[in-house]
């Protein structure tokens, strides 16, 4: 009798954890179905002053940089208050610093360090004559090829005189960010090249921050069954699955220790595009160092009358903070591990929102997935929008549980 009983309440217990379980995957097939939260594209302008900075890395052997929003914010910032309050300065209208304008978006760090740098430009031309003022300038071109930098944001304001240009960039912990063919937004072809990043900044890593990778997995999907672990290489030929339409390429990273760490970014296929860019050949992922032609002088200013001016050494600044200790930090996501599911988490920060349940890995938000072209940073006051369809799903989530849960009761 009492060892029917004892039975009798295994078994009860094996379907509650089943029935957990299912309902884990269930939420998880909800979340990962749900369509991110709109938001307006990226400007032109901004889109092609990123082209036009990535060609130059490419050119000298440097990976390019993923667009991210939180750094978007912090550069939008001060090109808004120098084109309104007619300055050109490091130090905001408001005493701001580069540093705590990152701070305040709740850009991610390490524990004890900071990676990050700043570059100002002022003129009256375009995008083209600020990247060759930089790449003529010795500080600021280590600054734009520096292979430690891996995200950027691009301020763009103007005034009756001049455009104020703002690249602020950064490196977060366990976010190394993948581009397909380049970044192209569209293939007609299922062969592409994945590109991947390295963590340069922080190689050694941190207790619970990925260091330099050695192997790594893709996938078309997020659980990455079936994938197979394989040394870490620059670029990686992937073959898309057969039906067109916008597909998502998963990879995960893992370093000498096992620490891990995901990244995602996703290409149209439409085999009927044309002038499509093309998959990269795996030694073409970067180009030999090369000089980006001659050093050209800035474009000279003018003053109000439309004469020329005297030279303003704060016309263009370069601010690179390299690592040391600090007081406080911003928690970093813990490293994710080998995941049976995945939860994709569409939100502006990078810290990963775990299940209590089983270990289900989460990717970070900040993860570019397209990034150079969906977001306006003019619209920034518009994300928290995004948290309505995952309350939604939670909701539901909750509701399918006590289901389960009172018809196990009655069982």
């Amino acid at each position: 009798m009492i060892a029917h009983a004892l039975n009798a309440r295994s078994a009860l217990n094996e379907a509650r954890r089943a029935a957990l379980r299912a309902l884990g995957a269930a939420l998880l097939t909800c979340l990962c179905a749900a369509p991110p939260a709109p938001v307006a594209g990226q400007s032109p302008e901004k889109l092609d002053a990123l082209t036009q900075l990535n060609a130059a890395r490419r050119n000298n052997g440097v990976p390019p940089l993923a667009w991210n929003p939180l750094l978007d914010q912090a550069a939008q910032r001060h090109s808004d208050d120098m084109a309104s309050k007619g300055f050109i300065d490091e130090t905001g209208s408001d005493g701001s610093s580069p540093r705590q304008r990152i701070e305040a978006t709740g850009y991610a760090a390490w524990p004890q360090q900071r990676i990050w740098a700043e570059s100002l430009y002022a003129g009256q031309g375009t995008f083209e004559e600020a990247l060759a003022f930089f790449l003529s300038d010795e500080g600021q071109r280590r600054v734009v090829l520096s292979p430690k930098l891996r995200e950027v944001g691009i301020g763009i304001a103007k005034d009756h005189l001049r455009t104020y240009w703002t690249l602020t960039f950064g490196a977060q912990p366990n976010l190394l960010p993948v581009f397909i063919n380049d970044d192209a937004p569209v293939t007609n072809e299922r062969q592409v090249a994945v590109m991947l990043t390295q963590e340069e900044a922080v190689p050694e890593g941190s207790a619970n921050a990925i260091g330099r990778v050695i192997e790594v997995r893709l996938s078309d999907r997020p659980d990455f069954v079936g994938a197979q672990w394989q040394p870490w290489e620059r670029l990686i030929p992937f073959t898309l699955a057969r039906q067109p339409g916008n597909q998502t390429v998963y990879v995960e990273m893992r370093d000498g220790v096992g620490r891990t760490t995901l990244a995602s970014d996703s290409i149209e296929y439409n085999p009927n595009a044309r002038d499509a860019v093309r998959p990269m050949s795996p030694g073409d992922a970067i180009a030999a160092p090369e000089p980006i032609g001659a050093a050209q002088p800035a474009p000279s200013p003018v003053d109000a009358s439309g004469a020329p001016a005297a030279a303003d050494p704060r016309s263009a600044l370069a601010v690179v903070i390299t690592p040391a200790p600090e007081a406080t930090s911003t928690p970093i996501p813990s490293p994710p591990p080998t995941p049976a599911a995945v939860i994709v988490v569409i939100r502006p920060t990078p810290t990963p929102t775990l299940l209590p349940a089983e270990p289900i890995a989460a990717i970070p938000n900040s993860l570019p997935e397209d990034a150079a072209r969906q977001f306006d940073a003019a619209q920034a006051s518009a994300l928290p929008m995004e948290w309505i369809i995952p309350a939604y799903l939670l909701a539901q989530a909750g509701v399918i549980a006590m289901g389960v849960f009172a018809l196990l009761r009655r069982r």
